[in-house]
């Protein structure tokens, strides 16, 4: 019987006290040889032996020993140790990396007749050092108050807390005062009121700007709901914008003494019933003069016991000495009126105003670029006018107010049917801009190509926002429509009147606004927003629509 193999000899271990562990636990290795080491990081590359090629070449030192390969399997190299349990190998030393900008991600393919030459720069990006954006630029100025609109600052505060809703600003010696200024004084319109806001009001506001030197009536003004009185009495104003006839609540308004050439058109809905406006005071003033004025005309209301039927309004009133006065409104003068939705207050007598055409310009023309098309031009307000004290009466081209307004000559084909009130792109454009609340930035985001006529007009229509509080846009006088540019403008002269009770209280009076001959047609500036909003033809002496009629009868019914 043959001899049994011994095992391996176990290793010598020790017991350390101190450490508590044995030492020298290797594992047992096999014919004397030591164990490889064991490398458990699991970065180490993979160690694998060439199975797969059975040839004697894998074999070496005439024994069974495979070649051993590290790496992985399409990079793969022998180990530097063909013995199995030689040192385990170390993994290559990686290249040093080097970081370089690449201008050009993407792939170049170049074509058969490209050609790459040695001299080709890579040119060096441009990066520009300021914007091109004119706001980002310029930082907006800080506006700065002066001590003449300060003390007007605190004058309004103090009237404020005291709860006197009367607002002197007169002999300020203001040039001009800003919109922020003045929208303080609509603190007032809830404060007059605050327990009962839904009945009528007793006490109103009233501002008074008169004898300044003020260059424009401030937009905030108009912006005033529960304004009664405003005063620009002795004033460098020009121009009134349309915004006034946002003062429903006005009872008294004095402009004379100023430097305005027309009034606005807005200023007559004022006047229409059931109107609180009272005291108008608008002359002396430069107004344009028409160059005829018709007279052949009768001015007078009679009354017929027929109209009962067709009116919306109907009161009467009788003086101490026995004269009856009946005032009324026909359905036909105003469609939106209804009989019983007026109620005035007993004393105030009905007072009305009496409005009548006189005649009328030619229609100034525009196209949507705000450039004149027509032959009639209306006279330009120039800027050396506030310089040279008040200007000369100037005279104005007037026409038959029993015609239509001729069209220019590039309209004469189109007739009335092929009119239309559709505006165009350029305006729907500009009504976009006016609404992105950046008008004043906006020239600078144009490309350097564009038409410079559409910067000026962005300019222009921000500045006339600023001067009247609101987004720059005007009124037509035809249908109410709100555009940028206007299509036609004119002129309109009417004859005004006022009719009510005397200061006495005891008599009916007619008080013209005007004394002379010279001071009887008031001119008020009229828009239209397109070729369809014209003036239509009207008859001399024709009554303002929407004015109360008043006729006396004497106590025996003659």
């Amino acid at each position: 019987m043959e001899e049994e193999l011994t095992l391996p000899k176990l290793p010598a271990v020790s017991w350390d006290s101190e450490t508590q562990t044995f030492s020298n636990t290797r594992k047992r290795a096999r014919d004397g040889i030591p164990s490889a080491l064991s490398f458990n990081n699991s970065s180490d590359p993979a160690v694998f032996s060439s199975d797969d090629d059975p040839h004697l070449e894998n074999y070496t030192q005439g024994r069974h020993r495979k070649r051993r390969y590290v790496g992985s399997l399409f990079q793969q190299h022998p180990a530097s140790s063909d013995s199995t349990f030689s040192e385990a190998p170390r993994p290559l030393p990686k290249a040093k990396r080097t970081f370089a900008r690449q201008l050009d991600s993407g792939v170049w393919m170049g074509s058969d007749n490209s050609v790459d030459t040695e001299d080709d720069a890579v040119s060096e990006i441009k990066i520009p050092t300021e914007s091109r954006l004119s706001q980002l630029k310029h930082a907006r100025p800080i506006p700065v108050i002066s001590p003449i609109e300060q003390a007007a600052r605190d004058k309004i505060q103090n009237a404020i807390e005291d709860g006197i809703p009367t607002v002197d600003l007169s002999s300020f010696n203001m040039e001009s005062i800003s919109n922020k200024t003045i929208s303080q004084i609509s603190i007032f319109d809830s404060l007059l009121n605050p327990d009962f806001p839904n009945t009528p009001r007793d006490t109103f506001t009233k501002l008074y700007l008169s004898n300044n030197p003020l260059l424009r009536a401030p937009g905030a003004v108009f912006n005033l709901e529960y304004l009664s009185v405003l005063s620009l009495r002795n004033t460098l104003i020009t121009e009134l914008p349309p915004s006034i006839g946002n003062l429903r609540n006005l009872e008294t308004l004095n402009l004379s003494l100023t430097r305005l050439r027309y009034l606005p058109g807005e200023l007559l809905d004022l006047m229409k019933f059931p109107g609180r406006l009272q005291t108008l005071t608008i002359h002396p003033n430069p107004f344009y003069r028409p160059d005829h004025l018709a007279s052949d005309f009768a001015i007078g209301d009679v009354w017929d016991e027929s109209l009962h039927d067709n009116i919306a309004f109907y009161r009467e009133w009788e003086s101490t000495d026995g004269v009856v006065f009946r005032h009324w409104l026909n359905k036909d003068d105003d469609h939106r009126l209804e009989k019983s939705e007026y109620t005035p207050d007993q004393k105030d007598g009905c007072p009305s105003w009496d409005v009548h055409a006189l005649t009328r310009s030619p229609v100034q023309y525009n196209d949507s670029r705000g450039a004149i098309v027509s032959k009639f031009q209306l006279p330009q307000l120039d800027s050396s006018d506030s310089d040279a004290g008040l200007p000369s009466d100037l005279v104005i081209q007037t026409e038959d107010l029993r015609s239509s307004p001729a069209l220019p000559r590039s309209m004469r084909t189109y007739t009335k049917a092929g009119q239309s009130r559709v505006l165009s792109l350029f305006e729907l454009a500009l009504q976009a801009c006016s609404r992105s609340g950046q008008l004043r930035e906006l020239p600078s985001y144009l490309p350097p190509n564009a038409p410079p006529h559409f910067a000026e007009l962005l300019d222009q229509i921000a500045t006339r926002g600023e001067e009247h509080d609101n987004s720059g846009d005007l009124p037509c006088s035809i249908c109410g429509r709100r555009v940028m540019v206007p299509i036609a403008q004119w002129i309109e002269w009417w004859e005004i009147a006022h009719k009510g009770k005397d200061r006495t209280g005891s008599r009916f009076e007619v008080r013209p606004v005007g004394s002379g001959k010279n001071e009887r047609a008031v001119p008020f500036l009229r828009r239209g927003c397109s070729w369809k909003c014209l003036p239509s033809p009207m008859e001399p002496g024709q009554r303002l629509s929407g004015t109360l009629r008043v006729c006396p009868i004497q106590a025996d019914g003659s």
